[in-house]
């Protein structure tokens, strides 16, 4: 069958508040927005001097241990082991203790409102495990699309990053997520959001749901995009 014929008719955009119609009508319009994917930015304060020794340390596990990138959506650049907040050899380190401790306060905040927007009734209690790993990027290395998966939230936590990857222009260096709404693609809107992204600024902290699709797109120039990524398994009774 071909496409029908349909009538061309004028739309006039008004407020989303508005509660009133071009004819004058007074409507009780309720916008409620279901199956929301909240994505948290916490900027950490007094990481002045922690975060030259975050880099420091990873700096010297990418010359003493293992590239873990094989395998994973880090192309060119380093990981290291996703032990690096629980078991590994430099667990402890101060630098990396003084981070564990900011991690669990944002995953406190996190947790709660993702429970509130995704479970119909409050768990009686919730413990969570826990593990993280560091990435180092340089020119040309990037992350392709990925979840993380055996994890409900996800966060990453920026050490440091090139001063070219900051500006509000493109999307170099930067975080992507996609829309989580396979079928919003189906007939796209003009000029219709499917991607946003978020610049690694130092300090910054980000947390998601893990089944988030998201990237990281390469940069040119020098300097380092480095990172230290977590993931958290939610147990709930």
């Amino acid at each position: 069958m071909g496409r029908q014929e349909t009538a061309v008719n004028q739309l006039t955009l008004v407020p989303a508040n508005s509660t009133i119609t071009p004819l004058g009508a007074v409507l009780s319009d309720q916008f409620k927005p279901i199956f929301p994917t909240s994505l948290m930015v916490r900027h950490v304060d007094g990481m002045e001097a922690v975060n030259p020794a975050l880099a420091e340390l990873l700096r010297e596990l990418e010359a003493a241990d293992a590239n873990r990138a094989k395998g994973t959506a880090t192309k060119g650049g380093f990981q290291t082991a996703d032990t690096l907040l629980s078991t590994h050899a430099r667990a402890n380190d101060p630098a990396l203790v003084a981070l564990k401790r900011h991690i669990a306060s944002a995953v406190q905040s996190y947790a709660g409102v993702l429970i509130a927007q995704e479970c119909s009734r409050k768990p009686a209690q919730v413990t969570y495990e826990s593990w993280g790993w560091g990435v180092i990027l340089r020119s040309g290395n990037w992350q392709g699309h990925h979840v993380h998966p055996d994890a409900h939230i996800s966060g990453v936590y920026y050490v440091s990053a090139p001063p070219s990857v900051l500006g509000e222009e493109g999307d170099a260096g930067k975080i992507s997520f996609y829309d989580p709404r396979p079928r919003a693609n189906m007939a796209q809107l003009y000029a219709q959001i499917t991607r946003y992204w978020e610049a690694p600024r130092p300090g910054d902290m980000l947390l998601f749901p893990s089944w988030l699709e998201h990237s990281v797109a390469p940069f040119e120039g020098e300097g380092e995009r480095i990172c230290i990524a977590f993931n958290v398994k939610l147990v709930m009774t």
